[in-house]
């Protein structure tokens, strides 16, 4: 009978590694699901896995033990981890996620952003979760490499947010951050994604300028509404206005007269007095073939946006979400005019009533509303009543394809 002991112990032309038949990539496949320090205690298996350790495409800094819990030993650590990678071996994902680390600074982090950076990588996550976010410096980031960036409980200033010197750019997610910048600007960006953030740059809105969006989601963010630029080539948009400054003002709201109580004078309009074609949302939007809007408490950004509201030539699914049908049924009216081609609506209406902000011309909108290629219409509201009732009236009188009405209290 062998003996069982035999079994246990490596090859002798193996050198005492039991892993001697694994090539070199399946090595680095393995070392790349480790998070990083354990990845770095390979290297004692034997001496063909310290090269490996540093070459492997992917590196997790996540789940900080008790030996890197001082602070200067993680950076000490991290830097190392980065720095000290093969040449030339590329890094396709980078994680560092900290959560329940508060001791940090802004400064380490921010090295660490760079360093991985010029590690060639392709997928960077940086997630911190602390009572303050950590405050990057406030120049540029550059990577030929970068094709997706995650950002969380960080606080980005003017220049980190210009993406120009990241050409390969393409997704980028911002989550629980501060946006302290005058723009958002990237050439090669397909996908956008901020939520949770606080936008504010000296009380003025932040443009996004990002031609090349193909989808777009805003959502529970705090501060100015941004302003979205021209998007042409964007397909699926989820906006969720936020509640700042977006109470009526009496200047901005009632042809220029009054006081200005909002902040927002210097946007609409020029210094002659004269009212701009500045639209925050709308504009950029139009562009899209799917499109949701969650309306704010009191939806003066969109009553304001109609002014100047583009036509929506490639929209084919809308939905509206806490919409008050009550307040804004010209208001949903004329918004509906710009969507020649629309054959989905999803309405989903608030439970409690909103001041009425009428537009005028209700009746000959009524009239005129055409949608051609309207199939289907869903609403979703605590009681149908008159109002529920007209207005589903006037969408049937509109379209001759409306086949599926859906109507559900909630």
């Amino acid at each position: 009978m062998p003996d069982r002991r035999l079994r246990n112990k490596a090859p002798v032309e193996c050198g005492g590694d039991p892993f001697c038949t694994l090539p070199d990539a399946v090595v680095e496949h393995i070392v790349a699901f480790l998070p990083a320090l354990d990845a770095v205690r390979t290297s004692v298996l034997a001496r063909r896995w310290r090269p490996l350790s540093r070459s492997a495409p992917r590196l997790r800094i996540a789940n900080i033990e008790a030996p890197l819990r001082h602070v200067s030993r993680l950076n000490r650590f991290v830097r190392q981890v980065l720095l000290l990678r093969e040449p030339g071996a590329t890094l396709d994902e980078c994680e560092i996620d900290l959560r329940g680390f508060p001791q940090l600074n802004g400064t380490c982090v921010d090295l660490w952003i760079r360093h991985g950076s010029m590690c060639r990588v392709q997928v960077l996550q940086v997630r911190f979760y602390a009572e303050e976010r950590f405050e990057l410096a406030d120049w540029p980031l550059f990577s030929q490499s970068l094709v997706r960036l995650e950002l969380h409980g960080l606080a980005l200033e003017e220049s980190f947010l210009d993406f120009s010197s990241c050409p390969a750019l393409e997704d980028l997610k911002i989550n629980n951050c501060l946006l302290a910048a005058d723009k958002i600007l990237s050439r090669s960006l397909k996908h956008l994604k901020i939520i949770g953030c606080e936008l504010c740059w000296q009380f003025i809105p932040t443009h996004i300028s990002a031609q090349g969006l193909i989808t777009l989601q805003l959502d529970d963010y705090v501060g100015v509404t941004p302003i979205l630029e021209s998007m042409l080539s964007l397909e699926k948009a989820s906006i969720k206005l936020g509640q700042n400054n977006e109470g009526y003002c009496d200047f901005c709201d009632n042809g220029g007269s009054g006081e200005c109580t909002c902040d927002m004078c210097l946007v609409y309009y020029n210094a002659n007095g004269s009212r701009t074609s500045v639209s925050f949302l709308l504009g950029g939007l139009s562009s899209a073939t799917y499109l949701e809007l969650k309306a704010s408490s009191e939806m003066v950004t969109f009553k304001r946006d109609l002014r100047c509201c583009p036509a929506f030539i490639n929209l084919k699914t809308l939905l509206l979400d806490d919409w008050c049908l009550v307040a804004d049924l010209h208001m949903l009216l004329c918004f509906l005019q710009q969507t020649p081609i629309l054959e989905k609506l999803i309405l989903q209406l608030c439970k409690e009533p909103k001041p009425a902000v009428e537009m005028e011309g209700g009746n000959l909108m009524e009239q005129s509303l055409t949608l051609r290629q309207l199939k289907i219409v869903e609403v979703k509201c605590p009681i149908v009543n008159e109002r529920v009732q007209n207005f589903m009236k006037i969408l049937r009188a509109s379209s001759s394809c409306l086949n599926q009405v859906i109507v559900q209290e909630i």
